[in-house]
């Protein structure tokens, strides 16, 4: 036998760099999602706060109750319309932060992506495909809050927009780009001339 090991059965495929679907976003979301929550979790472990969850109770009328049943916590409890009362409300603000250092930080770092989006290889650029700085990633934050405010249409965008963005990315000149296999990606084609 000899002390030689053949080399690979293919040559290795050639990447190239594609809008990103809306549901590789919607998986690399998820990844994030339980990524922020375990962090969370750990956080309020550690510090003693609960997480905040909502849950409404009228005061005397049931047509106006509304029920969320918080997965983690008291939550916040108020009785409608008269009063508020929060229970444990820090872990939200911590929360909130640590949601916003996760994503701006690491969509603004040399990795240009979260955990999950690295996962899905997503990557979030300018719109030259350049690195996005701090401040363009805070905007995009931001505009996060502007997609999700009615119905999340601004998500959905990323469905029917011709480079696959949502309201957030095009509020802040941003693109979200997938590495893919060069025989994978679909070449348009024209019909031939009549």
């Amino acid at each position: 036998m000899s002390g030689t090991f053949p080399g690979p059965a293919e040559p290795p495929e050639r990447l190239v760099w594609t809008y990103a679907g809306f549901w590789w976003r919607v998986l690399a979301w998820l990844l994030d999602s339980v990524i922020l929550a375990l962090a969370g979790s750990l956080i309020g472990v550690l510090t003693g706060l609960r997480q905040v969850g909502i849950r409404f109770e009228p005061d005397s009328d049931p047509a106006t109750a509304v029920s969320f049943a918080p997965a983690l916590a008291q939550g916040v409890q108020f009785s409608m319309p008269n009063h508020l009362h929060v229970q444990n409300g820090g872990l939200s603000l911590v929360s909130l932060l640590l949601a916003i250092g996760y994503f701006v930080l690491l969509e603004s770092s040399r990795w240009q992506a979260t955990v999950g989006k690295r996962a899905c290889r997503l990557r979030v650029t300018d719109l030259s495909g350049r690195r996005i700085g701090i401040g363009r990633a805070l905007g995009r934050y931001g505009a996060k809050f502007v997609s999700a405010f009615v119905l999340c249409i601004g998500f959905l965008m990323v469905g029917w927009t011709r480079r696959s963005q949502g309201l957030h990315d095009l509020m802040a000149d941003t693109l979200v780009m997938r590495l893919r296999p060069a025989d994978a990606v679909f070449a348009f084609q024209p019909p031939p001339a009549r």
